[in-house]
């Protein structure tokens, strides 16, 4: 567990190898909420954000290769450099964007548009982690998505 849920952890990850998945976690019950890579960034929001016990929890999903960087450092990075505040802007426009279009999706597509989705944005994911997470990503049961990839065979 790189990021526990109810504690703070003021770290930003950087992800050089492997996978990681954001879980909120609800009487018992785990949902997934989001999957980070190679090339991405990932954090506990409300701890970095707010400097508040994180309502999510991020494990790794493979061995991964990571680098953390606290965000007060960070901080300190965006007032000196101009160049990585305006890179910490992007990274940080993207991921508003990627949210924003994942939240439309689960109100106005159908499972397998969603699946769909999911392929294009995450090529190869599916093979390197559980279909349970996928299909908790996608909000639709594990047997629903396994009836979308049996017909699109």
């Amino acid at each position: 567990m790189l990021v526990k849920s109810g504690v703070t952890d003021s770290n930003l990850y950087f992800i050089e190898n492997g996978i990681t998945r954001s879980i909120f976690h609800k009487d018992g019950v785990d949902t997934t909420t989001w999957f980070s890579m190679e090339g991405d960034i990932t954090f506990g929001m409300y701890s970095v954000y707010h400097n508040k016990p994180s309502v999510e929890s991020v494990e790794t999903l493979t061995d991964c290769t990571l680098y953390a960087i606290p965000i007060d450092k960070l901080n300190l990075l965006y007032e000196e450099h101009i160049e990585i505040a305006n890179w910490g802007r992007i990274v940080h426009q993207d991921v508003n964007r990627l949210l924003s279009h994942h939240f439309v999706e689960r109100i106005q597509m159908n499972p397998y548009e969603r699946y769909q989705c999911f392929l294009r944005h995450y090529p190869g994911l599916i093979n390197r982690i559980k279909l349970k997470y996928v299909a908790e990503f996608l909000g639709i049961s594990i047997y629903t998505l396994s009836r979308i990839r049996r017909e699109i065979r």
